[in-house]
This record gives C-alpha cells, structure tokens and sequence, in this order.
C-alpha cells in the first residue's frame, strides 16, 4: 500500500491568508487543547466546522426560505486535516476560507489557519448535497453563491480514496470497539464529523498503547497525529456498536496508520493518519502491517 501524501505539499499555494475570500477570527476553546497543551486536530475540525457554516450563501438561502426548494440536505464524504505547527492557546487566530472545486452535485471547502500571517494548519471538506433520492445537482442558486467564494488555485488535488481492500475487516490487525454516544449525534441524526475523527484518534491511540503499554494517561502526545484524511462510506447512526479498526500502513521518521470504521462487517467509514514516530519502535509497528 502507498503512504498517504504528505498533505503539507499539496496545499503549498494557499499558505497565505490573501488567497482566501473570507477570513473569520478564532478564539481557542478550552475543549480545543488536546493533552499536549496545544490545538488539537479534532479541535481544528470543530474550527473549520464553525467556518464553513458561518460562510453567507444569500441567493441558496432565499431559495429556501421562499418555499422554492425541496427537502433537502448536506452532506460531508471526505475531510482533510492537516496541522502544521504547534498551536498553542495563546495565539492570535485567523481561518481562511473559500471553494476549491465545484463538481456536478458535491463542491470543496479549502480552509487554511494563520497565526498572524504564518500558515499553521491546512483543511478541506467535501460537501455533498442530496434530496431523499440522494445526491443531486447543486441548485443554479447555490453554485452562484459559491462562485464568488472560488480560490485562485490552479490544479486543485484530486480527493485521496483508499484502496478496496481498505473496506474489508480482515485487513486490520488491530481493532477497538466504541459506542456510539446521543452526544455525538448532529442536526442530520447522525455521528458528527468532529466525532468521527475523535473516533479514529481513540484507534490510533488504542494501538499505540498496546505497542508501548504506557498505561493510565495514554500514549505520549508527541506522538499523536497532526493529519487525518476522512472517507464517508455510509451515513453512522445511534444506538449501535462500532469497531475502529488500525494497520501501520508505513513506519519511517513519520508513521501512516490505515482506519476502517465498521458496523459488524460491514464498511461504513475509512481515514488515514500520520504522525511522528517517536519512540515506537518499528519492529513492533511493523508486526501491525495490514494482514494479506
């Protein structure tokens, strides 16, 4: 299996804030500090949350608010979160936000974290619009809308899709079980993206205690990833139990963990996260290769 690409390089061109079209002030929370003191990747997809519904879309809201559009909703299918540098809770935060595609019925947020003017983080999410039919064309309303918020940025990435073989169970040699919780669910009735990350985290950090068996207090938070890459395979609910499931997919200076979120046997969410190695030692990652 090919590692992930290192996620910095292919945003190189949006790491300053005059190529965004909206930039929002950032006030760290409390509850944005993962436990190395510093803005953690699941409070940086619960910033680029706060963005993406804050930015104004007059002509799509019109649309609906004068009754001349069906039931609909939004949908994410991928996200991408990449931390560049420690982030500490002090710091004079600005988020940077615009269009990176627009295909025929989902379109690409790109978001970027500057303190002061220096790029501290890299994001994007793929939204998808559907009716109960499921995916549909984007209104003529909103695609207007969305024009005017499209970056100057001339080959924008393709979406990374795991392999097949990343959506079988027995792919991974390692799994932890978790439960989906009412708190995590969203205005759609389902997990909220910031859950599903903090979801894989908790995948990653299982496995990274059992190869260090550091006990009480989890794994060391120098260790912890700074980028996830996030699939949606299928929409995930309440009541039910769910198995994340984890391959050391490459173990060099950087380590790329391979997720499968399952419902029994069945696939209903993938991700991919790097993060510095550390003291893991890499005969011991590699007895987590993916199985086959």
């Amino acid at each position: 299996m090919a590692p992930m690409p290192e996620p910095a390089a292919a945003h190189c061109a949006l790491t300053h804030p005059g190529a965004y079209p909206v930039l929002r002030d950032a006030v760290p929370r409390y509850s944005d500090l993962g436990h190395d003191g510093m803005i953690s990747t699941i409070g940086l997809a619960r910033w680029f949350e706060d963005v993406r519904v804050a930015v104004e879309l007059p002509a799509f809201r019109r649309l609906v608010e004068d009754g001349e559009f069906g039931p609909f909703r939004v949908l994410l299918a991928a996200q991408h979160i990449d931390r560049l540098a420690p982030m500490r809770w002090d710091g004079k935060y600005r988020i940077g936000v615009g269009i990176r595609r627009v295909g025929g019925s989902s379109f690409t947020y790109g978001y970027g974290v500057f303190d002061d003017d220096r790029c501290v983080a890299r994001g994007d999410t793929v939204t998808v619009f559907a009716t109960g039919a499921g995916p549909a064309q984007l209104p003529d309303a909103l695609r207007s809308d969305l024009a005017g918020l499209v970056l100057d940025e001339p080959d924008a990435p393709a979406v990374h899709r795991p392999g097949a073989e990343r959506r079988d169970r027995s792919t991974y040699p390692f799994a932890v079980s978790l439960r989906a919780r009412i708190g995590d669910i969203d205005t759609n009735r389902h997990v909220n993206n910031v859950a599903l990350v903090s979801w894989y985290a908790d995948g990653v950090a299982a496995l990274q205690d059992e190869v260090l068996t550091s006990g009480w207090g989890g794994p060391p938070p120098a260790i912890a990833p700074s980028a996830f890459r996030v699939q949606y395979v299928a929409e995930v609910g309440y009541p039910a139990e769910y198995e994340v499931g984890v391959a050391v997919l490459d173990a060099g200076p950087t380590v790329h963990y391979g997720l499968g979120l399952f419902l029994g046997d069945r696939c209903v969410g993938l991700a991919d996260a790097t993060g510095p190695r550390g003291d893991l030692p890499t005969d011991v990652l590699d007895a987590w290769r993916p199985a086959g």
